[in-house]
C-alpha cells in the first residue's frame, strides 16, 4: 500500500524523517520495501492555459498549439486530441527535467519548432497513467507544478501482510506509527448534516445474509458532478489511483483513508428504486464499469434492481448504474461482505480491484456506517446536495468485541523477558484495545478491526513483542517443563525400534488385520490358548478375512513363504501393528506388538541363527534405554524346545524369542533355521527406561582377566553375568562371553562357558595385585552360588 507521508501528518504528530519512520515501521512488523520522494528531480514545469489550437499541415495526427506559461506564450507540438481552448495543462518548458530522467529539448517537427512537452502523471512521477492531466479551471497559469498539485511529498510503499486487513487504510498505517511513537491517535469527530426529509422511495432487500450480514445505503440528492480539487487528485493519483469525478473520487479518498470500500449508484438508474442482494441467477450478466461484459454463476453475490445486476457485490460495480455528469441524485453503497465469498468471485471472474482485496482480508464492521457518514459529509462538500436522515442499515447479527485473558508471567515465560504491566497495558491501548486489568490477568476486548488475525493470548503476546522491540528482548534459554503424553512416548519408541531394525537391514511388512482363523492351527496354538477365540466378521467376503488377528507373527511367515516361493532365501522381515483380544465384557483389547521372522544369511555377517537374533534384541533394548534384559528357558509352542526363550526385562515379561519349530516351518514350506522374536510393546510403554548421564571419557587404563569354566546347563547367562557385576562392585567395567561349547570333554550336565571381564577404577590405575584379589572373589562366588567348576587357564 501506498501511504503519503503528508496524510499521515493529519492523524499523527511526526517529528521524525520517512527514513527513520520506516525503520521503525518495519522493527515493528510492517515492512516498508521503498520510499518514494515525489517531485524529486522533477523541475520545469508550470501551469500553462491554452490559447490556441491549429492542426499541423503536414501530419493530420499532430496539433499546435499556442500555450500561455505566464510569463510569455510558446509554442507546443502535441498528438492529444481531446483538447479545448482554455484548458490548463501541465507544460515542461525547453530545458525541463522529468520522471525517468527525461530532459525536455526544442523539437522540430515536420518544419515547425516545439519548445515544450504536455505532461502526464507518469511524466511527474506520481503513476503509470501516461494520459495528459487536465487542471482545475482555477490553477494559477505560470505556477510551478509541484506547488499546484502538492507533490513534493514523499511516498511509503508499505507491505501489508494477508492477515493485516487493519493496515490497508492510512488511518490503519497511522494507529501502527501513533503505537511505535506513543503520541496519540488524532481522530476527528464526524459532524455530518442530514435533510430533515425522511420519506425516501427507496428499498433495500438483502437476500443471502450469510453472504452479506450488513448492508448500508442512504441517499444524497442535488449533487453536481465535476472534476475533483487538485488536492484530492493529486492524493489519489500518489496512492495509485485514478482520478474521474468528485463523487468516484469521494468513495475512492475514504476508501484509502479508513480502509472501507464503497460504491455510488446513481439512483435515477436504479430501476424500481429497490436494491437487491441476492446470488446471480443462472445465465445472469453484467456489463463492469471497465467496459467488459462478465457471466455469473449462481454462487456469485450482486447488488441488482427490480430488473437486472447492477453491481458484482464487492469487486466491481455495473455501467448501467455508474455516475455520471448528468446524475443529480446517488444511492451511496457501504457494507460487509463475507471475505471468502469476494476472494472466489474475484477469482473467478479474474477481476481484482482496490474493494476486493480489502473485502477479501475482512474490513471493520463497526467502520461501515462510519465510512458511509465519512464519504456523504465529504461528498456535500465537493459536489452539494443534501443528505437524507434515512439510513438503511440491514444486519443479519450483531458482533460484540471478543474477551482474551492474557497473563504477564505467559508473556514471561514466551518471550524470555519480564515486561512491565503498564507498558503492556500502554501498547494495546495504543494498538486500539480495550484492557481492564484483573486480579490475576488482563481481560483485553480485541476491536472488530483486529477481529481477523487476533484470537487467542498468544496473538496478544505477539503484538506486544513486536511493538516492544524484538531488538530488546535478550537471549535466554527456552524453559522445558512439559513432559511428553503417552502417545508421543510410544511414537518415540516406536521410530527408534524403527531405525535400529532399518540399520540391520530388516524390512517392515505390513499385512492386513483380519486374516483366516485356520492359521492359528498351523502354528500349533493350543486348543485351550485363549487368543484362539478370535473377533470374527459378521459377513465377511470370504475366510481368508473373516477375524481379527491375535498373534503377529503367523503374518510375517507367510511373507516369508512367499519370498521363499520365489528363490529368494535369505530374507529379514517386521512388522509393528495390532492384535486383539476378546474380552468378557466391552470393546476387545488392542494391544501393539512387534514381530520379527528371519531366515537365510547376511552377506559379511554368515547365518541368521538364534545368536544373530539375539544380537539384534540386545542391540534394540539398548537403544530403548534399558541397562539389561534376560532370556529365560522356556517352551513356546511355536518354537523349537531347545532352542526358545522368555524376554524378560526388569522381572517383566516382554515377549519371546527362538527358532520356529520344524513342524510349522513345513507347514509354511519353510526350510529349517527360520528364528523370530515377539515383542510386548504395551508392557514396554509400562516401563521406565534407566536414565541417559553423561560419562566422561576413561582417565585410567583397564585390566582385563579371563575366566573359563563348566557351567550347570540349567544357569542362565544373565545370572552369571549379574553375579560377576554383583561382586567385582564398581570396577568391573565390561562383561562379555566369548566362548560356548558342548562336547565329550565338557561333563554331562554342564556347558563350557569363557567370559571376560574388565577392570577399570575412575580413580587410579588399578594393579595386578588388586585385581587378582577381585577376580579370586568373583570366581569364588561363582563356585558357591551356581557350583561352575573353573578351568585352569
Amino acid at each position: 500500500m501506498r501511504v503519503p507521508f503528508e496524510w499521515l501528518r493529519e492523524f499523527v504528530d511526526l517529528k521524525l524523517s520517512p527514513d527513520d519512520l520506516a525503520d521503525k515501521l518495519t522493527m515493528a512488523g510492517t515492512e516498508v520495501s521503498a520510499i518514494e520522494f515525489h517531485g524529486k528531480g522533477i523541475t520545469g514545469v508550470v501551469v500553462g492555459k491554452i490559447k490556441a489550437i491549429e492542426p499541423h499541415h503536414k501530419a493530420p495526427d499532430l496539433f499546435v498549439l499556442q500555450v500561455d506559461i505566464g510569463t510569455k506564450i510558446i509554442q507546443v507540438i502535441t498528438n492529444v486530441k481531446n483538447l479545448k481552448i482554455g484548458d490548463k495543462v501541465p507544460i515542461a518548458k525547453e530545458g525541463a527535467k522529468l520522471a525517468q530522467d527525461i530532459k525536455v529539448e526544442k523539437r522540430e517537427l515536420h518544419g515547425i519548432e516545439s519548445f515544450g512537452m504536455l505532461c502526464s502523471t507518469a511524466h511527474l512521477g506520481l503513476s503509470e497513467i501516461h494520459e495528459v492531466m487536465i487542471l482545475d479551471k482555477d490553477a494559477p497559469v505560470g505556477q510551478d507544478i509541484k506547488n499546484v498539485l502538492g507533490v513534493k511529498g514523499v511516498i511509503l510503499d508499505v507491505d501489508v501482510l494477508p492477515n493485516r486487513g487493519d493496515l490497508q487504510s492510512i488511518v490503519g498505517i497511522a494507529r501502527e506509527v501513533s503505537t511505535i511513537l506513543k503520541k496519540k491517535l488524532k481522530i476527528n469527530k464526524l459532524k455530518i448534516k442530514e435533510s430533515d426529509v425522511k420519506k425516501v422511495q427507496v428499498k433495500v432487500q438483502v437476500k443471502d445474509e450469510d453472504l452479506c450480514p450488513r448492508y448500508t445505503a442512504r441517499i444524497i440528492e442535488g449533487i453536481k458532478v465535476a472534476e475533483s480539487p487538485e488536492w484530492l487528485k493529486a492524493r489519489l493519483i500518489a496512492c495509485g489511483l485514478r482520478p474521474i469525478n468528485n463523487i468516484v473520487d469521494a468513495t475512492n479518498y475514504v476508501l484509502l483513508e479508513l480502509g472501507q470500500p464503497l460504491h455510488a449508484f446513481d439512483l435515477d438508474l436504479i430501476e424500481g428504486k429497490k436494491i437487491i442482494v441476492r446470488r446471480a441467477k443462472a445465465g445472469e450478466k453484467i456489463k463492469t464499469i471497465d467496459g467488459e461484459i462478465r457471466h455469473l454463476t449462481k454462487n456469485m453475490l450482486i447488488i441488482a434492481d427490480m430488473k437486472k445486476p447492477v453491481a458484482v457485490a464487492g469487486v466491481m460495480g455495473g455501467m448501467d448504474t455508474e455516475v455520471g455528469d448528468k446524475t443529480t441524485s446517488i444511492l451511496l453503497e457501504s457494507a460487509y461482505f463475507k471475505p471468502s465469498s469476494i476472494n472466489e468471485m474475484s477469482k473467478a471472474l479474474k477481476m481484482r480491484s482496490e474493494s476486493s482485496i480489502r473485502f477479501e482480508k475482512g474490513v471493520d464492521w463497526e467502520g461501515v456506517r462510519l465510512a458511509s457518514d465519512r464519504c456523504a459529509s465529504l461528498i456535500t462538500k465537493l459536489a452539494g446536495g443534501k443528505i437524507l436522515k434515512k439510513v438503511f442499515d440491514v444486519k443479519s447479527k450483531t458482533r460484540k468485541p471478543k474477551i482474551v485473558k492474557l497473563r504477564l508471567e505467559r508473556i514471561e515465560e514466551i518471550l524470555g523477558t519480564k515486561i512491565k504491566g503498564d507498558d503492556v497495558f500502554s501498547i494495546l491501548n495504543y494498538l486500539g484495545f480495550k484492557v481492564k486489568k484483573g486480579k490475576d490477568a488482563l481481560s483485553v476486548y480485541i476491536p472488530l478491526f483486529r477481529a481477523g488475525d487476533v484470537e487467542r493470548e498468544i496473538d496478544l503476546i505477539e503484538e506486544v513483542a513486536r511493538i516492544y522491540g524484538y531488538d530488546k528482548i535478550g537471549k535466554t534459554m527456552p524453559k522445558v517443563s512439559r513432559e511428553a503424553t503417552l502417545e508421543e512416548k510410544k511414537d518415540e519408541i516406536k521410530a527408534i525400534l524403527r531405525q535400529v531394525l532399518f540399520g540391520f537391514g530388516v524390512f517392515e511388512a505390513q499385512a492386513f488385520s483380519l486374516v483366516n482363523p485356520k492359521e492359528l492351527a498351523l502354528v500349533k496354538v493350543p486348543s485351550h490358548d485363549s487368543r484362539r477365540d478370535m473377533i470374527r466378521i459378521t459377513n465377511p467376503l470370504n475366510e481368508d478375512i473373516s477375524a481379527l488377528r491375535t498373534y503377529l507373527f503367523p503374518s510375517l511367515l507367510k511373507v516369508l513363504s512367499h519370498n521363499r516361493n520365489r528363490m529368494v532365501s535369505d530374507a529379514a522381515v517386521f512388522e509393528i501393528g495390532k492384535v486383539f483380544l476378546k474380552k468378557t465384557k466391552g470393546l476387545p483389547e488392542e494391544r501393539e506388538i512387534l514381530s520379527l521372522a528371519a531366515m537365510g544369511s547376511i552377506p559379511g555377517v554368515g547365518t541368521i541363527d538364534f545368536f544373530y537374533l539375539k544380537g539384534l534384541l540386545e542391540a534394540l533394548i539398548k537403544e530403548l534405554g534399558y541397562t539389561s534384559f534376560e532370556l529365560v528357558s522356556k517352551k513356546h509352542f511355536a518354537l523349537h524346545p531347545l532352542i526358545s526363550a522368555e524376554i524378560k526385562i526388569q522381572d517383566k515379561s516382554i515377549g519371546f524369542i527362538g527358532e520356529l519349530d520344524l513342524d510349522i516351518s513345513s507347514n509354511y514350506d519353510l526350510s529349517q533355521g527360520v528364528v523370530l522374536f515377539e515383542l510386548d510393546l504395551e508392557e514396554i510403554f509400562k516401563l521406565k527406561p534407566a536414565t541417559k548421564r553423561f560419562k566422561p571419557l576413561p582417565k585410567f587404563p583397564k585390566v582385563s582377566r579371563d575366566i573359563a569354566m563348566f557351567v550347570p546347563a540349567s544357569v542362565s547367562h544373565a545370572s552369571i553375568v549379574n553375579l560377576i557385576k554383583e561382586t567385582g562392585g564398581s570396577i568391573v567395567e565390561n562383561v562379555v562371553l566369548f566362548d560356548m561349547y558342548k562336547g565329550k570333554q565338557v561333563p554331562q550336565g554342564f556347558v563350557s562357558m569363557a567370559y571376560r571381564i574388565d577392570y577399570r577404577d575412575s580413580n587410579k590405575t588399578l594393579t595386578d595385585d588388586e585385581v587378582n584379589v577381585i577376580h579370586g572373589k568373583i570366581s569364588l562366588a561363582l563356585e558357591e552360588k551356581f557350583k561352575v567348576q573353573i578351568r585352569k587357564q
